[in-house]
C-alpha cells in the first residue's frame, strides 16, 4: 500500500467525486466521522475488513484503493462492457416491443374487420421468422448460439411457408420449399457446427453427404406435384455429387497439399466437361452446343471457349501435381 499521506488525498478526491462529506461517508461505513477524516489526513489506514466496503461506495476496485491511483484500463474496459450491455439491451427490446405491438395491432383488425382471426396468423408467423434473425432467440442462451440461430430460423421459416400454403390451400409446394431451404442449411451451417464436435475431420463428406440426399428427396417432391423424367434427373444429380464426394475424400488424405489440389482440379474439370454430353444422353437431347471448330466461331463459340477454358484448368491441375511431386521429391 502507498504512503498515508497518498492514501488519504486518493480517498478524499474519491469522496468529493461522489459529493459526500466526511460524516456521509462514515455512516455509509458505520465508522466514526474522525476516523475518515484521519485516514484522509494521512494519519492512520482504514481497517483491513473495510477495504471491500469503501471500494463498495467510493466505486473503485481494490487495485485501486491499495496503489491509490485510477486504473484507466480497467475502468475503460467497465464504460465499454457497460456500453455494451446498453447497445445489446436496446438491439434487444426495442425489435421485441416493435413486434409485439405490430402482433397486437394486427389482431385487434383482423377481429374489427373479418370478425374472425385469418390473415393474422400469416402476419403472426412472419414476425416469428424476422425475430427468429433480430433480435433472435440466441439472447436467450448463453452457449450454442450458432445452433439455436440455425434451428430457430429454420423452423421459423417453415412455419410461415406453411401458414401461408394453408391459408392458400396450396399445400403441395410446402415440403419442396421446405427441402430446398434445407439444403442450403446444410451447405451454409453444417460444416461449421461440425468444426466443434469429434468428428469435425469428416465435416465436408457429412454435409455433402446429406445434401445429396435432400437433393433426392427435393426431386421426389417436385415430382409428387409437378411430374418430369425423374430418373434421368436422380442420376444427372449422382454424376454431379459423386465427383463433390471424391474431392471431399481426396482432401481428407494426408498427401501433399498441391497434388491434392491438381487432382481435385482435373476431376472437377472433366466432370464440368462432360456434363453436356451427359445431358443429352440421359434426356435424348439431340442438340450439339460444344461442337469444336476454331474456324468457325460463329457457330461453335461455345464449344471453342468451353475447350479453351478445359485445357486451362488441365494445365493448372498438371502443373499442381508437378509441384507436388518436386516438393516430395526434394523432401526425399
Amino acid at each position: 500500500m502507498t504512503d498515508k499521506k497518498t492514501f488519504g488525498s486518493f480517498i478524499k478526491v474519491k469522496r468529493t467525486e461522489k459529493n459526500y462529506s466526511q460524516k456521509d461517508l462514515a455512516e455509509l461505513l458505520f465508522v466514526t466521522e474522525g476516523a475518515v477524516s484521519k485516514w484522509e489526513r494521512g494519519v492512520s489506514y482504514p481497517d483491513i475488513t473495510l477495504i471491500t466496503d469503501i471500494c463498495r461506495v467510493l466505486d473503485i476496485s481494490e487495485h485501486e484503493l491499495i496503489t491509490s491511483s485510477t486504473d484507466t484500463d480497467v475502468r475503460k474496459m467497465k464504460h465499454e462492457a457497460r456500453k455494451f450491455r446498453v447497445i445489446r439491451n436496446t438491439w434487444f427490446w426495442i425489435p421485441t416491443i416493435s413486434y409485439a405491438v405490430a402482433l397486437l395491432t394486427c389482431f385487434i383488425c383482423n377481429l374489427a374487420v373479418n370478425r374472425t382471426l385469418s390473415w393474422f396468423f400469416i402476419v403472426s408467423a412472419a414476425l416469428l421468422c424476422a425475430y427468429s434473425f433480430i433480435p433472435t432467440f440466441t439472447s436467450f442462451f448463453k452457449t450454442k448460439k450458432l445452433l439455436v440461430f440455425t434451428v430457430t430460423s429454420f423452423s421459423s421459416i417453415c412455419l410461415l411457408l406453411y401458414t401461408c400454403a394453408a391459408y392458400t390451400n396450396t399445400l403441395f409446394w410446402f415440403p419442396t420449399a421446405c427441402n430446398g431451404i434445407l439444403i442450403g442449411y446444410t451447405l451454409l451451417f453444417l460444416p461449421i457446427l461440425l468444426s466443434k464436435t469429434r468428428i469435425r475431420n469428416f465435416r465436408f463428406i457429412i454435409s455433402f453427404v446429406l445434401m445429396f440426399i435432400f437433393t433426392l428427396s427435393l426431386l421426389y417432391s417436385i415430382h409428387i406435384w409437378q411430374p418430369f423424367m425423374l430418373t434421368p434427373a436422380i442420376k444427372v444429380t449422382c454424376y454431379g455429387f459423386v465427383p463433390v464426394l471424391l474431392c471431399g475424400i481426396i482432401c481428407m488424405l494426408r498427401f501433399d497439399t498441391y497434388i491434392k489440389a491438381g487432382v481435385c482440379t482435373l476431376l472437377s474439370t472433366l466432370t464440368y466437361y462432360f456434363t453436356g454430353h451427359i445431358v443429352n444422353h440421359l434426356f435424348d437431347l439431340t442438340e450439339n452446343h460444344y461442337e469444336v471448330n476454331f474456324y468457325n466461331w460463329e457457330q461453335c463459340s461455345n464449344g471453342n471457349v468451353l475447350f479453351i477454358i478445359v485445357a486451362s484448368l488441365i494445365l493448372v491441375s498438371a502443373i499442381f501435381i508437378a509441384i507436388g511431386a518436386y516438393r516430395i521429391r526434394k523432401s526425399r
